[in-house]
C-alpha cells in the first residue's frame, strides 16, 4: 500500500510539467485554420496597422517533399518558442515559460512571413507554449492570412480595374494557402494516460484547439519513458497501447497521417510492423539531427532505418540551438563551451556522466567551412546548414522565432549542395571531436519530468 501511494504521489508531481493545460478564455481557439470567415472578419477590426512586418514577395523555386499523402515544403517551421502573453496567463507549467515570440503581433508577423515565403508546414504539440501552443498557432495563421489578403484588397494606387484583379488574386491566394497549410502536432505519453482511448481523447482535444476537422500529422512525442515507479521496480511500458490509439485516430478519420518522435531504429521498426498489421503506414519520425548530430547518438543510423522503411524523418534542433548560424561561435551562457571550447553539462551538473568536453576552438572550424560554402553560393550559414539536412532526405524544422529567421530559412530551398560540398561539411564536422548534446536544461535525449530527468536512446 505504501509503495502504491508513493507511486501515485510521484505521478502527481510530474503532472505540472507534462500535462497540457486548458487554455484561458482569452486564448480559446477562435478559428479553423485559415477557414472561418468570422475569425478573419474579427481580425480586420482588431489588427489595425500595428503589425511590424513587410509583405514583399520573394519568388523561390518550389521545393517540396512528401510525408505519406501530405505534400509539404522541404523546410518546416517549429513553434516551441511561442508563448502566450504573461499578463494573460501568469505562471503556468509547460515546455517554455518565456520566449522570443510572446505577443500576438510577433506571432502574426512570423506567420505572415512564412505564408508569403511558401513555408506552410508547421510543427507544434499539445504541451508547447505552456499548454496553448496549438491555439496560438491557429490564431497566428489566421492573422497572417488576413493581413496578406487585406494588403491586396487595399492597394488602391493602381486604379480600380487593377484593384478588381487584385481582389480576385487575393481570394485565390487565400484559398490556396488554406489548402496548402499543413500542421503537425503531438501526443505526450504520461503515466496517467492509459490505453488506446487516451490517445483518441487527446487527439480530439488537439483537433478542437487547432479548429480543424482532421489533423494533418499526429505524432507520439517520445517513447513511454516517464516511469516514476522505476525506483521501486515497477515499469509499465504503454508504447503499444499508444500505437493502437494512433491507429484508431486514423480509422476514425481524426487524422490524415501518423508519426512518432525520438524513436531509434529498433522501436521504429516495431512500430512500423505494428501499423502494417493494421493495414496502416507510419509516415514520420522526428529526431534530433544536424551536422552536429550524426554519429554519437545513433542519429544517422535512425535516418537510414527510416529511409529503409519508407518513413520520412523530421529534424528538430537543425541548427543546434543557433550554433550552426553565422554567430554560432559567439554564443555564451549554456552554449559557450560548444562555441569556443571547454566543459559544460547536460542534465544535473557535477555528475561525470553529464559532462560535455569540447576541444579548444569549439564549433568555429565547422562554421568556417559553412561560411566558405555559403560565400561560394551566395547563401547564409543557416541556409547551407539546413540544405545539408534537406540533401539527406530529411525535413529540418527551423525555429519560427522572427520574420528575419523565417525568411532566412526560406532561402535554403530551391537548390542542393553538391556531393563534394557535403563531404567538405561532413569532414569538418567529424574533425571537431564532439557533437551537440543539448544544454543543462534542454538535453537532446531526455526531458525533465518533475521528479528528475527521464532519458531515451536512439538504439
Amino acid at each position: 500500500m505504501a509503495s502504491s501511494a508513493l507511486i501515485l504521489a510521484l505521478c502527481a508531481l510530474t503532472a505540472s510539467s507534462l500535462a497540457p493545460v486548458k487554455a484561458p478564455a482569452s486564448t480559446q481557439p477562435r478559428n479553423n485554420i485559415l477557414s472561418v470567415p468570422e475569425r478573419i472578419a474579427q481580425k480586420r477590426q482588431e489588427l489595425g496597422d500595428r503589425l511590424p512586418f513587410t509583405t514583399e514577395q520573394i519568388d523561390i523555386e518550389e521545393d517540396t517533399t512528401t510525408i505519406g499523402s501530405l505534400e509539404v515544403p522541404s523546410v518546416a517551421l517549429g513553434t516551441i518558442s511561442w508563448t502566450p502573453e504573461k499578463e494573460r496567463t501568469g505562471f503556468r507549467p509547460g515546455d517554455r515559460l518565456d520566449g522570443k515570440v510572446g505577443t500576438e503581433e510577433a506571432r502574426a508577423a512570423v506567420a505572415t512571413a512564412a505564408l508569403e515565403e511558401g513555408l506552410t508546414f508547421f510543427d507544434t504539440a499539445e504541451r508547447y507554449s505552456v499548454g496553448v501552443g496549438e491555439t496560438l498557432l491557429a490564431d497566428a495563421l489566421a492573422d497572417g492570412a488576413e493581413y496578406i489578403t487585406r494588403e491586396m484588397e487595399t492597394d488602391v494606387s493602381v486604379g480600380e480595374a487593377y484593384l478588381a484583379d487584385t481582389l480576385a488574386a487575393g481570394e485565390e491566394w487565400f484559398m490556396s494557402a488554406k489548402q496548402d497549410t499543413v500542421v503537425a502536432t503531438k501526443f505526450t505519453p504520461t503515466p496517467w494516460r492509459r490505453g488506446a482511448q487516451s490517445v483518441v481523447d487527446a487527439c480530439e482535444a488537439s483537433r478542437k484547439r487547432l479548429g480543424v476537422e482532421q489533423i494533418d500529422l499526429y505524432q507520439i512525442h517520445m517513447p513511454d519513458v516517464v516511469q516514476p515507479g522505476r525506483f521501486f521496480g515497477f515499469v509499465e511500458c504503454k508504447d503499444e497501447e499508444y500505437w493502437e490509439g494512433l491507429a484508431r485516430c486514423v480509422e476514425l478519420g481524426l487524422v490524415k497521417e501518423i508519426g512518432v518522435s525520438n524513436y531509434g531504429p529498433s522501436l521504429l521498426r516495431k512500430c512500423s510492423a505494428f501499423m502494417a498489421k493494421r493495414g496502416l503506414k507510419l509516415a514520420s519520425n522526428q529526431i534530433h539531427y544536424s551536422l552536429l548530430a550524426r554519429n554519437k547518438g545513433n542519429n544517422q543510423a535512425t535516418v537510414d532505418a527510416a529511409n529503409e522503411l519508407g518513413i520520412k524523418t523530421l529534424a528538430y534542433y537543425p541548427l543546434a540551438m543557433g550554433l550552426l548560424t553565422d554567430k554560432g561561435d559567439q554564443r555564451t551562457g549554456a552554449l559557450e563551451h560548444y562555441a569556443t571550447g571547454g566543459t559544460g553539462f547536460i542534465g544535473f551538473p557535477f555528475l561525470a556522466k553529464n559532462q560535455v568536453r569540447v576541444p579548444e576552438g569549439g564549433v568555429k572550424p565547422l562554421l568556417d567551412e559553412l561560411r566558405a560554402v555559403g560565400a561560394e553560393r551566395g547563401k547564409t550559414v543557416t541556409q547551407v546548414a539546413l540544405n545539408w539536412i534537406m540533401g539527406s532526405g530529411v525535413i529540418p524544422i527551423a525555429g519560427a522565432t522572427t520574420e528575419k529567421y523565417v525568411r532566412d530559412a526560406a532561402g535554403a530551398r530551391g537548390w542542393r549542395l553538391t556531393a563534394d560540398e557535403r563531404r567538405r561539411l561532413e569532414d569538418a564536422a567529424d574533425a571537431l571531436g564532439f557533437e551537440f548534446q543539448g544544454t543543462f536544461a534542454k538535453r537532446v535525449d531526455g526531458k525533465f519530468v518533475g521528479y528528475g530527468v527521464e532519458e531515451w536512446r536512439l538504439d
